[in-house]
């Protein structure tokens, strides 16, 4: 009887080796043969690794929670791991960025891949802006209270404006930065959506600059629409500081158009210099 069961146990371990041999044997053959899975297979490996960075970086965090100063150890654990995917940045206007007072940056927004742009010009005392749903996204969300970002409740009205009143006030006392995405999501396909007006309501009634950071498309590497998702280079544009001093709540929507179009011009240009940068590469390569 015993000796059945064991029997029993053997062929099923079999089935289970088997499986996990053929698994094994077959993942890089469908990684090398279709495109789609390669993408799922990266975004899958991209995201747990922000989030094992997140991880890795909390007992770090700990030591001075909602202290902005923590995203530098967060960001640099993040970078280091990040660096396998090999995907660079061209640094443009960097001196516009550095200010000992406050200001609202604000970047176009293609992908969770802009976190490796973020990283690589991420101001001195600065940080950011969610919506609240990501304070759950795992291990992300606790890293991200910790280093003091701040989560906005998008459907709550009236507790939305409490908070942003609460962080106008955290700026002007500390001289911090906060970065904001304005088109309020991730634009997967090329150019920019109409921008949401909360960060030009801010900047004008803090009287504070507005800098616009325009990161260049990601196309020639990565597509969710073609699920590509390969290696490359972008370029991130740091432009001069929007003053706002003279300005009233009436000018909120002539600021955010001025400012949209002005990073979408540069968006264009940079996008197709990257474009054609990568084409002269492969053009020397194949030679």
């Amino acid at each position: 009887m015993v000796s059945d069961s064991f029997k029993v146990l053997e062929i099923k371990l079999d089935w289970l080796q088997l499986f996990v041999i053929t698994s094994l044997l077959l993942l890089p053959l469908l990684y090398e043969a279709s495109n789609t899975f390669k993408y799922y297979a990266k975004f899958l490996l991209f995201n747990c690794l922000v989030m094992l960075a997140a991880l890795v970086s909390i007992p770090l965090l700990l030591l001075r929670p909602k202290n902005v100063d923590n995203y530098r150890i967060w960001m640099g654990i993040t970078s280091s791991i990040l660096s396998v995917f090999s995907i660079k940045s061209e640094k443009r206007g960097l001196e516009n960025l550095k200010s000992e007072k406050s200001y609202i940056l604000v970047c176009n927004h293609q992908s969770s891949i802009d976190i490796i742009g973020m990283m690589d010009v991420w101001p001195e005392k600065c940080t950011g802006l969610a919506k609240k749903e990501l304070l759950f996204a795992g291990p992300a969300g606790p890293a991200g209270w910790l280093c003091g970002l701040v989560f906005i409740d998008r459907v709550n009205k009236e507790k939305s404006h409490e908070t942003m009143k609460e962080t106008m006030t955290l700026l002007k006392d500390k001289n911090i930065k906060l970065w904001i995405f304005p088109e309020g999501t991730r634009n997967h396909e090329g150019a920019m959506l109409p921008f949401k007006k909360g960060a030009f309501h801010l900047a004008i009634e803090s009287k504070m600059p507005i800098v616009p950071v325009v990161f260049s498309s990601y196309s020639e590497f990565y597509s969710k629409k073609e699920k590509r998702f390969g290696t490359g280079k972008f370029i991130i544009t740091c432009l001069p500081p929007v003053k706002t001093e003279a300005l009233t709540v009436d000018d909120v929507s002539s600021l955010s158009e001025q400012v949209r179009k002005q990073m979408l011009e540069v968006f264009n240009d940079t996008s197709l210099e990257a474009t054609q940068s990568r084409l002269m590469v492969n053009g020397a390569s194949s030679r």
